[in-house]
């Protein structure tokens, strides 16, 4: 995949985290995965980290991301990750170029799917894999 951060620009992927939780916090299912989260500030911070990372960037935080273990603790599943999408998707659209928007929703439904497939080998009760909740 094609970095991205940079045509985005870091601004941006703070404004669109912002939008983001913002629209989260009134939202009729997913505000309350996110009920624990009471220092907001800090938690954009974090997230706008990961997305430029995760977009191409360079890390300017030291911090290790546990993306399965913080969704599997609060209680997401399939039914709330797709939720969590389509407002992702909504806001993306509406912030970035389509282009770039394009690339950005790629990486966020692979990471949505291996959530859902994470959750679905949980529901089974088969073990998942060590490497899958090693920090980024």
């Amino acid at each position: 995949m094609q970095d991205i951060a940079d045509a985005i620009g870091r601004e941006r992927v703070a404004l669109v985290v912002d939008r983001f939780y913002d629209r989260i916090r009134q939202h009729p299912s997913l505000q309350y995965p996110f009920a624990s989260v009471h220092d907001w500030p800090a938690h954009k911070e974090i997230l706008t980290h990961f997305w430029w990372v995760t977009l191409g960037g360079k890390r300017y935080l030291d911090y290790s991301y546990q993306v399965a273990g913080k969704h599997a603790e609060a209680g997401f599943t399939p039914a709330l990750l797709a939720d969590w999408l389509a407002l992702f998707r909504e806001i993306i659209q509406a912030e970035i170029p389509a282009g770039l928007a394009a690339g950005w929703l790629e990486r966020a439904e692979r990471i949505g799917q291996s959530l859902t497939y994470m959750h679905e080998v949980a529901q089974r009760r088969q073990p998942l894999p060590p490497a899958l909740f090693k920090p980024a």
